[in-house]
Order: C-alpha cells, then structure tokens, then sequence
C-alpha cells in the first residue's frame, strides 16, 4: 500500500506528499491542479509562512487554504507537506483526521 492510499478512500480530489524543493514525493487523486503544481505551490506556500512564523516564535504546522469549489488542508511534518484538496461539501474532518495520522507516521519514519 502506497502512503497516500487511504486518503482517496475519502473522496479527495488530490493528495501530495512533497519536501521544501516542491518535487512531488507521492501523489494520488487526478484532475486539476496537477501534482506537480499543487506540490509546488504547497512548498511554495511553506516556505513563505515559515518566516513569518518564526518572526511570531513558532513553526507552520498545518494550514487551509479556500476558494468557492475547493479546499486545501495542509499538514506540515519538518521539511514535509501532506496535502489533500477536497471538494465543497466533502468530508474535511476526515480528512484533517487522516492528514494527522499520516504526519505521525511520516514524523515517525525520519
């Protein structure tokens, strides 16, 4: 079983795993955004907050991003980004819920 299986199981419409250089790692799901770009955008977007985290003490460790049709629910584990785009109207407890279990066992596998 792939890593990011269980997470089609949830009706996502796209799911990546992906490191600060924004390369895809793992992807699942199809249509648009293509892999590629939603991997680089998510590092993108990482990158970019975590200045501002760290000018507000912290760390990014999860964000959500939304427009009228769609939703993306990012988690952050280090240097990683597992995120899932989810259709209005899905599911995004379980979602969030799945995202959270799959950054354990990421954090757990460095």
């Amino acid at each position: 079983m792939r890593f990011l299986d269980s997470l089609a199981t949830l009706g996502v419409r796209r799911a990546v795993l992906t490191a600060t250089d924004g390369l895809v790692i793992e992807s699942v799901g199809s249509g648009t955004p293509s892999a590629e770009l939603l991997a680089a955008e998510l590092a993108s977007l990482h990158r970019s907050m975590q200045r501002l985290a760290e000018g507000l003490g912290g760390r990014i460790r999860r964000f959500t991003l939304a427009t009228e049709e769609r939703e993306v629910l990012v988690v952050v584990v280090g240097e990683y980004c597992l995120g899932a785009v989810v259709e209005r109207g899905g599911d995004r407890r379980a979602v969030g819920t799945e995202l959270s279990r799959l950054a354990s066992r990421l954090f757990e596998q460095l």
